[in-house]
């Protein structure tokens, strides 16, 4: 994993999906004020939180996680 911290995991996870705090949250199982906290570096990334990073991370390096589309019209 070259030694990435959880936050440079989950900005190239948002940069990647252009999701907001909020959803990003929602597929990740976490709080928004969790993603927020982890995206601004501070201390206290759950081991939970820190797997659910890790798996996203390595669904969007093989494929599965794709950047988010327009929402389909009604």
């Amino acid at each position: 994993m070259d030694n990435q911290t959880p936050s440079d995991l989950l900005v190239e996870i948002k940069t990647h999906t252009q999701l907001s705090e909020v959803a990003l949250a929602a597929l990740l199982g976490i709080s928004q004020p969790t993603v927020n906290r982890i995206l601004k570096n501070q201390p206290g990334c759950s081991s939970k939180s820190l797997m659910a990073i890790q798996r996203a991370h390595a669904d969007m390096k093989s494929g599965k996680l794709r950047p988010a589309e327009q929402p389909a019209a009604a």
